[in-house]
Protein backbone atom coordinates (compact mmCIF):
# COMPACT_ATOMS: atom_id res chain seq x y z
CA UNK A 1 0.00 0.00 0.00
CA UNK A 2 2.77 2.45 0.95
CA UNK A 3 4.88 1.54 -2.43
CA UNK A 4 0.85 2.45 -4.47
CA UNK A 5 0.93 5.52 -2.35
CA UNK A 6 4.46 6.76 -3.69
CA UNK A 7 3.16 5.66 -7.38
CA UNK A 8 0.42 7.83 -6.77
CA UNK A 9 1.85 10.92 -5.60
CA UNK A 10 4.50 10.73 -8.54
CA UNK A 11 2.12 10.54 -10.84
CA UNK A 12 0.38 13.52 -9.66
CA UNK A 13 3.04 15.84 -9.01
CA UNK A 14 3.60 14.87 -12.70
CA UNK A 15 0.40 15.71 -13.87
CA UNK A 16 0.11 18.83 -12.38
CA UNK A 17 3.90 19.82 -13.55
CA UNK A 18 2.96 18.93 -17.09
CA UNK A 19 -0.44 19.98 -17.07
CA UNK A 20 1.47 24.10 -15.57
CA UNK A 21 0.57 26.59 -19.13
CA UNK A 22 -0.17 23.57 -21.07
CA UNK A 23 -2.51 25.61 -23.55
CA UNK A 24 0.01 29.08 -23.01
CA UNK A 25 3.38 27.79 -23.72
CA UNK A 26 3.59 27.23 -26.60
CA UNK A 27 1.03 29.56 -28.04
CA UNK A 28 -0.83 28.45 -30.29
CA UNK A 29 -1.10 25.52 -32.51
CA UNK A 30 1.17 23.72 -35.06
CA UNK A 31 0.07 22.65 -38.28
CA UNK A 32 0.61 18.66 -37.34
CA UNK A 33 -1.07 19.60 -33.55
CA UNK A 34 -4.04 20.41 -35.55
CA UNK A 35 -3.81 18.22 -38.17
CA UNK A 36 -4.15 15.38 -35.39
CA UNK A 37 -6.81 17.28 -33.56
CA UNK A 38 -9.32 17.58 -36.44
CA UNK A 39 -9.17 14.21 -37.45
CA UNK A 40 -9.47 13.14 -33.86
CA UNK A 41 -12.59 15.28 -33.50
CA UNK A 42 -14.28 13.48 -36.71
CA UNK A 43 -13.37 10.19 -35.62
CA UNK A 44 -14.47 10.74 -32.12
CA UNK A 45 -17.95 11.86 -33.93
CA UNK A 46 -18.29 9.70 -36.48
CA UNK A 47 -15.80 7.00 -36.94
CA UNK A 48 -14.74 8.35 -40.35
CA UNK A 49 -11.09 11.03 -40.72
CA UNK A 50 -11.15 14.23 -42.87
CA UNK A 51 -10.89 12.18 -46.75
CA UNK A 52 -13.97 10.37 -45.40
CA UNK A 53 -12.03 7.15 -44.62
CA UNK A 54 -14.03 4.66 -41.99
CA UNK A 55 -11.37 4.11 -39.22
CA UNK A 56 -8.44 4.35 -41.40
CA UNK A 57 -4.83 2.18 -40.12
CA UNK A 58 -3.15 5.87 -41.24
CA UNK A 59 -4.56 9.14 -41.46
CA UNK A 60 -3.38 11.99 -43.87
CA UNK A 61 -4.17 15.52 -42.47
CA UNK A 62 -4.52 17.45 -45.16
CA UNK A 63 -1.48 20.48 -45.06
CA UNK A 64 0.23 18.45 -42.54
CA UNK A 65 1.03 14.85 -43.07
CA UNK A 66 0.19 10.90 -42.78
CA UNK A 67 -0.13 10.32 -38.83
CA UNK A 68 0.00 7.20 -37.10
CA UNK A 69 -3.31 5.63 -34.98
CA UNK A 70 -1.86 5.53 -31.90
CA UNK A 71 -2.10 9.32 -30.98
CA UNK A 72 -5.05 10.11 -33.04
CA UNK A 73 -6.86 7.62 -31.69
CA UNK A 74 -6.27 7.66 -28.41
CA UNK A 75 -7.03 11.80 -28.21
CA UNK A 76 -10.63 10.22 -30.36
CA UNK A 77 -11.24 8.64 -27.55
CA UNK A 78 -10.40 10.97 -24.73
CA UNK A 79 -12.66 13.41 -27.04
CA UNK A 80 -15.53 11.04 -26.83
CA UNK A 81 -15.36 10.17 -23.00
CA UNK A 82 -14.78 13.40 -21.84
CA UNK A 83 -15.75 16.07 -24.56
CA UNK A 84 -13.56 18.39 -26.93
CA UNK A 85 -11.11 20.60 -25.84
CA UNK A 86 -7.55 22.18 -26.57
CA UNK A 87 -6.46 21.43 -23.72
CA UNK A 88 -7.15 17.80 -23.89
CA UNK A 89 -5.75 17.42 -27.24
CA UNK A 90 -2.47 18.42 -25.47
CA UNK A 91 -3.06 16.62 -22.34
CA UNK A 92 -3.14 13.41 -24.00
CA UNK A 93 0.68 13.23 -24.25
CA UNK A 94 0.55 13.64 -20.75
CA UNK A 95 -1.21 10.11 -20.45
CA UNK A 96 1.93 8.78 -22.52
CA UNK A 97 3.86 10.03 -19.38
CA UNK A 98 1.57 8.91 -16.93
CA UNK A 99 1.34 5.21 -18.38
CA UNK A 100 5.13 5.23 -18.64
CA UNK A 101 5.59 5.98 -14.46
CA UNK A 102 3.40 3.49 -13.82
CA UNK A 103 5.37 0.40 -15.80
CA UNK A 104 8.35 2.24 -14.46
CA UNK A 105 6.88 1.61 -11.38
CA UNK A 106 6.55 -2.46 -12.25
CA UNK A 107 9.98 -2.79 -13.53
CA UNK A 108 11.35 -1.04 -10.28
CA UNK A 109 9.75 -3.62 -8.48
CA UNK A 110 11.27 -6.47 -9.80
CA UNK A 111 14.65 -4.60 -10.32
CA UNK A 112 15.91 -2.48 -7.52
CA UNK A 113 13.03 -1.56 -5.81
CA UNK A 114 10.72 1.88 -4.42
CA UNK A 115 14.38 3.98 -4.28
CA UNK A 116 15.50 2.86 -7.96
CA UNK A 117 11.92 4.09 -8.95
CA UNK A 118 11.74 7.78 -6.89
CA UNK A 119 14.68 8.21 -8.60
CA UNK A 120 14.67 7.15 -12.06
CA UNK A 121 11.19 8.91 -11.96
CA UNK A 122 12.59 11.64 -11.13
CA UNK A 123 15.06 11.40 -13.90
CA UNK A 124 12.33 11.10 -16.47
CA UNK A 125 9.92 13.98 -15.22
CA UNK A 126 12.88 16.70 -15.18
CA UNK A 127 13.97 15.86 -18.87
CA UNK A 128 13.55 18.78 -20.64
CA UNK A 129 12.28 17.23 -23.98
CA UNK A 130 9.93 15.53 -21.86
CA UNK A 131 7.98 18.47 -20.49
CA UNK A 132 8.54 20.02 -23.76
CA UNK A 133 6.35 17.39 -25.46
CA UNK A 134 4.15 16.83 -23.01
CA UNK A 135 2.79 20.54 -24.22
CA UNK A 136 2.32 19.59 -27.52
CA UNK A 137 -0.25 17.12 -29.45
CA UNK A 138 2.20 14.93 -31.68
CA UNK A 139 2.92 11.59 -31.70
CA UNK A 140 6.62 12.25 -30.88
CA UNK A 141 6.10 10.89 -26.50
CA UNK A 142 4.25 8.13 -27.71
CA UNK A 143 6.64 4.85 -27.89
CA UNK A 144 7.68 5.86 -24.06
CA UNK A 145 5.30 3.23 -22.33
CA UNK A 146 5.62 0.73 -25.10
CA UNK A 147 9.42 0.85 -25.04
CA UNK A 148 8.75 0.53 -21.17
CA UNK A 149 6.36 -2.65 -20.87
CA UNK A 150 8.77 -4.14 -23.45
CA UNK A 151 11.54 -3.92 -20.72
CA UNK A 152 9.13 -4.96 -18.29
CA UNK A 153 8.18 -7.97 -19.85
CA UNK A 154 11.73 -9.33 -20.49
CA UNK A 155 12.67 -8.54 -17.06
CA UNK A 156 9.76 -10.58 -15.50
CA UNK A 157 10.74 -13.81 -17.87
CA UNK A 158 14.19 -13.37 -16.54
CA UNK A 159 12.78 -13.91 -13.15
CA UNK A 160 9.88 -15.80 -13.53
CA UNK A 161 10.95 -18.39 -17.13
CA UNK A 162 7.21 -17.71 -18.26
CA UNK A 163 7.22 -17.50 -22.05
CA UNK A 164 3.81 -15.12 -21.84
CA UNK A 165 5.42 -12.35 -21.24
CA UNK A 166 7.51 -12.84 -24.38
CA UNK A 167 4.90 -12.76 -26.27
CA UNK A 168 3.27 -9.85 -24.46
CA UNK A 169 6.93 -7.39 -24.88
CA UNK A 170 6.82 -8.58 -28.50
CA UNK A 171 3.07 -7.37 -28.91
CA UNK A 172 4.40 -3.50 -26.99
CA UNK A 173 6.94 -3.32 -29.46
CA UNK A 174 4.52 -4.41 -32.52
CA UNK A 175 1.80 -1.90 -31.36
CA UNK A 176 5.13 0.57 -30.62
CA UNK A 177 5.53 0.37 -34.39
CA UNK A 178 2.50 2.15 -35.07
CA UNK A 179 3.01 4.83 -32.15
CA UNK A 180 5.74 7.12 -34.27
CA UNK A 181 6.94 7.30 -37.65
CA UNK A 182 10.21 6.97 -35.88
CA UNK A 183 9.98 3.31 -33.82
CA UNK A 184 10.40 1.97 -37.67
CA UNK A 185 13.59 2.40 -37.32
CA UNK A 186 14.21 1.47 -33.21
CA UNK A 187 12.01 -1.18 -32.97
CA UNK A 188 13.47 -3.73 -35.58
CA UNK A 189 16.99 -2.75 -33.95
CA UNK A 190 15.29 -3.49 -30.31
CA UNK A 191 14.11 -6.88 -31.87
CA UNK A 192 17.24 -8.01 -32.86
CA UNK A 193 18.82 -6.88 -29.34
CA UNK A 194 15.69 -9.20 -27.62
CA UNK A 195 16.65 -12.54 -29.85
CA UNK A 196 20.71 -11.83 -28.65
CA UNK A 197 19.15 -11.66 -25.06
CA UNK A 198 16.95 -14.83 -25.41
CA UNK A 199 19.92 -16.82 -27.28
CA UNK A 200 19.95 -18.85 -24.07
CA UNK A 201 16.16 -19.50 -24.40
CA UNK A 202 16.16 -20.24 -28.26
CA UNK A 203 12.52 -22.06 -27.90
CA UNK A 204 10.87 -19.48 -25.86
CA UNK A 205 11.69 -16.40 -27.65
CA UNK A 206 9.39 -18.03 -30.18
CA UNK A 207 6.86 -16.60 -28.20
CA UNK A 208 8.24 -13.19 -28.83
CA UNK A 209 8.31 -13.65 -32.45
CA UNK A 210 4.65 -14.46 -32.14
CA UNK A 211 3.86 -11.19 -30.79
CA UNK A 212 5.65 -9.17 -32.87
CA UNK A 213 5.18 -10.77 -36.37
CA UNK A 214 1.45 -9.69 -37.07
CA UNK A 215 2.78 -5.91 -36.84
CA UNK A 216 5.90 -6.23 -39.19
CA UNK A 217 3.31 -8.24 -41.70
CA UNK A 218 0.46 -5.27 -41.11
CA UNK A 219 2.95 -3.01 -41.30
CA UNK A 220 3.79 -4.87 -44.81
CA UNK A 221 0.44 -5.11 -46.02
CA UNK A 222 -0.25 -1.45 -45.23
CA UNK A 223 2.91 -0.19 -47.50
CA UNK A 224 0.83 -1.12 -50.28
CA UNK A 225 -2.09 1.22 -49.31
CA UNK A 226 -0.11 3.67 -47.87
CA UNK A 227 3.41 4.07 -48.81
CA UNK A 228 4.23 7.19 -47.46
CA UNK A 229 2.63 7.05 -44.11
CA UNK A 230 4.41 3.96 -43.86
CA UNK A 231 8.14 5.42 -44.38
CA UNK A 232 7.16 8.86 -44.67
CA UNK A 233 10.21 10.74 -46.63
CA UNK A 234 12.29 8.28 -46.20
CA UNK A 235 14.26 7.55 -49.44
CA UNK A 236 16.53 4.46 -48.64
CA UNK A 237 19.27 6.08 -51.00
CA UNK A 238 22.81 4.43 -51.07
CA UNK A 239 25.17 6.71 -48.93
CA UNK A 240 28.97 6.72 -47.60
CA UNK A 241 29.59 4.85 -44.90
CA UNK A 242 31.53 8.54 -44.11
CA UNK A 243 27.41 9.67 -43.52
CA UNK A 244 25.78 7.00 -42.18
CA UNK A 245 28.44 6.86 -39.13
CA UNK A 246 28.43 11.01 -39.07
CA UNK A 247 24.62 10.93 -38.87
CA UNK A 248 24.68 8.25 -36.04
CA UNK A 249 27.24 9.45 -33.83
CA UNK A 250 25.87 12.93 -33.80
CA UNK A 251 22.78 11.40 -32.04
CA UNK A 252 26.12 10.66 -29.02
CA UNK A 253 27.03 14.30 -29.61
CA UNK A 254 27.06 15.73 -25.69
CA UNK A 255 26.48 19.61 -26.48
CA UNK A 256 23.44 18.35 -28.01
CA UNK A 257 22.20 16.14 -25.62
CA UNK A 258 22.73 18.60 -23.09
CA UNK A 259 22.97 21.96 -23.68
CA UNK A 260 21.17 22.68 -27.25
CA UNK A 261 18.97 20.27 -27.83
CA UNK A 262 16.55 20.15 -30.71
CA UNK A 263 17.33 22.21 -33.75
CA UNK A 264 13.87 23.20 -34.44
CA UNK A 265 12.27 25.63 -32.44
CA UNK A 266 9.29 23.78 -31.48
CA UNK A 267 10.73 20.81 -30.44
CA UNK A 268 13.52 23.04 -28.36
CA UNK A 269 13.94 25.24 -25.94
CA UNK A 270 17.27 26.37 -27.86
CA UNK A 271 18.66 26.92 -24.14
CA UNK A 272 18.79 22.88 -23.04
CA UNK A 273 19.50 19.71 -23.99
CA UNK A 274 17.44 17.19 -24.46
CA UNK A 275 18.35 15.52 -21.49
CA UNK A 276 19.34 17.91 -18.29
CA UNK A 277 22.79 18.45 -18.14
CA UNK A 278 23.11 17.75 -13.94
CA UNK A 279 22.53 14.00 -14.92
CA UNK A 280 25.06 13.51 -17.43
CA UNK A 281 27.77 12.59 -14.39
CA UNK A 282 24.73 10.37 -13.15
CA UNK A 283 25.03 8.66 -16.26
CA UNK A 284 27.75 7.84 -16.40
CA UNK A 285 28.76 6.86 -13.25
CA UNK A 286 25.43 4.51 -14.14
CA UNK A 287 27.23 3.07 -17.59
CA UNK A 288 30.49 2.55 -15.56
CA UNK A 289 28.43 0.49 -12.86
CA UNK A 290 26.43 -1.53 -15.59
CA UNK A 291 29.57 -2.34 -17.42
CA UNK A 292 31.03 -3.84 -13.75
CA UNK A 293 27.95 -5.49 -12.98
CA UNK A 294 27.49 -6.91 -16.07
CA UNK A 295 23.92 -8.38 -15.39
CA UNK A 296 22.28 -9.28 -18.90
CA UNK A 297 19.83 -7.20 -17.95
CA UNK A 298 21.23 -3.78 -17.57
CA UNK A 299 23.61 -5.08 -20.40
CA UNK A 300 20.35 -4.98 -22.65
CA UNK A 301 19.59 -1.84 -21.52
CA UNK A 302 22.98 -0.20 -22.14
CA UNK A 303 22.94 -1.52 -25.47
CA UNK A 304 19.23 -0.57 -26.21
CA UNK A 305 20.46 2.83 -25.57
CA UNK A 306 23.69 3.39 -27.64
CA UNK A 307 22.30 0.72 -30.61
CA UNK A 308 18.41 1.23 -30.91
CA UNK A 309 18.83 4.59 -32.99
CA UNK A 310 21.62 3.56 -34.97
CA UNK A 311 19.65 3.11 -38.13
CA UNK A 312 18.46 6.91 -38.23
CA UNK A 313 22.31 7.05 -39.73
CA UNK A 314 20.24 6.46 -42.98
CA UNK A 315 18.18 9.35 -42.55
CA UNK A 316 19.65 12.75 -43.69
CA UNK A 317 18.56 15.27 -41.04
CA UNK A 318 20.81 15.23 -37.58
CA UNK A 319 20.32 17.09 -34.02
CA UNK A 320 16.45 16.00 -33.78
CA UNK A 321 16.16 14.98 -30.17
CA UNK A 322 12.11 15.12 -30.66
CA UNK A 323 12.57 11.61 -33.25
CA UNK A 324 14.86 10.01 -29.68
CA UNK A 325 12.20 10.08 -27.08
CA UNK A 326 12.36 6.33 -26.84
CA UNK A 327 15.84 6.79 -25.18
CA UNK A 328 14.56 8.21 -22.33
CA UNK A 329 13.69 4.92 -20.73
CA UNK A 330 16.58 3.62 -21.23
CA UNK A 331 18.50 7.11 -20.06
CA UNK A 332 16.39 7.54 -16.76
CA UNK A 333 17.13 3.52 -15.66
CA UNK A 334 21.68 3.51 -16.15
CA UNK A 335 21.10 7.17 -14.71
CA UNK A 336 19.55 5.62 -11.41
CA UNK A 337 21.99 3.09 -11.70
CA UNK A 338 24.47 5.82 -11.19
CA UNK A 339 22.94 7.76 -8.73
CA UNK A 340 21.82 4.87 -6.27
CA UNK A 341 25.69 3.42 -6.63
CA UNK A 342 26.73 6.70 -4.78
CA UNK A 343 27.10 5.72 -1.22
CA UNK A 344 28.23 9.02 0.97
CA UNK A 345 25.77 11.47 1.36
CA UNK A 346 27.11 14.65 0.60
CA UNK A 347 27.55 13.79 -2.64
CA UNK A 348 24.06 12.70 -2.80
CA UNK A 349 23.11 16.14 -1.41
CA UNK A 350 25.13 17.82 -4.20
CA UNK A 351 23.48 15.96 -6.77
CA UNK A 352 19.90 16.21 -5.46
CA UNK A 353 20.96 20.48 -5.44
CA UNK A 354 22.53 20.98 -9.13
CA UNK A 355 19.54 18.88 -10.53
CA UNK A 356 17.15 21.04 -9.09
CA UNK A 357 19.39 24.16 -10.03
CA UNK A 358 19.35 23.34 -13.34
CA UNK A 359 15.94 22.09 -13.87
CA UNK A 360 14.89 25.67 -12.02
CA UNK A 361 16.41 27.67 -14.80
CA UNK A 362 15.45 25.53 -17.66
CA UNK A 363 11.57 25.56 -16.68
CA UNK A 364 11.68 28.95 -16.01
CA UNK A 365 12.76 30.07 -19.36
CA UNK A 366 10.44 27.51 -20.63
CA UNK A 367 6.95 28.50 -18.86
CA UNK A 368 7.91 32.06 -19.44
CA UNK A 369 10.48 33.30 -22.20
CA UNK A 370 10.25 30.34 -24.44
CA UNK A 371 6.48 31.22 -25.72
CA UNK A 372 7.70 34.92 -26.41
CA UNK A 373 10.41 33.14 -28.91
CA UNK A 374 8.22 30.70 -31.01
CA UNK A 375 5.01 32.83 -31.12
CA UNK A 376 5.95 33.05 -35.37
CA UNK A 377 6.57 29.20 -34.85
CA UNK A 378 2.85 28.87 -33.58
CA UNK A 379 0.41 30.92 -35.09
CA UNK A 380 -2.35 32.20 -33.50
CA UNK A 381 -4.85 31.95 -36.90
CA UNK A 382 -4.48 28.12 -37.14
CA UNK A 383 -5.23 27.53 -33.15
CA UNK A 384 -8.45 29.99 -34.00
CA UNK A 385 -9.38 27.85 -37.17
CA UNK A 386 -9.07 24.33 -35.24
CA UNK A 387 -11.33 26.25 -32.09
CA UNK A 388 -14.02 26.71 -35.20
CA UNK A 389 -13.70 23.01 -36.30
CA UNK A 390 -14.40 22.16 -32.71
CA UNK A 391 -17.74 24.25 -32.80
CA UNK A 392 -18.89 23.14 -35.91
Amino acid sequence: MKNLFILLLVCLFSFLLFTYKITEVPPGINGDEAGIGYNSILISRNLTDENHNFLPLFIFAKGSDWKQPVTVYTTALFFRIFGVSYWLLRATSIFFILAALVILYLISKEFMGTNFFLISSLILITTPIVLIQSHLALENIAPLPFVLFWLWTTLKFEKTKKTYYLFWGGTSLGIGLFSYLGMRLIVPVLTFLTLIYLKKHIKQSIYFILGISPFFLLLLVAYFRYPSAVFGNFSGATQSVYEFLLRYLSIFDFSFLFFKGDITAYHSTGKAGMFLAATLPLFLIGVFKILCNKKPFEILILLSFFLSPILFGLVPDIYRASRLLALVPFYAIISAVGFLSISKKPWIIFFVIIMAINYFYFVKDYWFDYAERVKKVFPIPIERTYEFHIKE
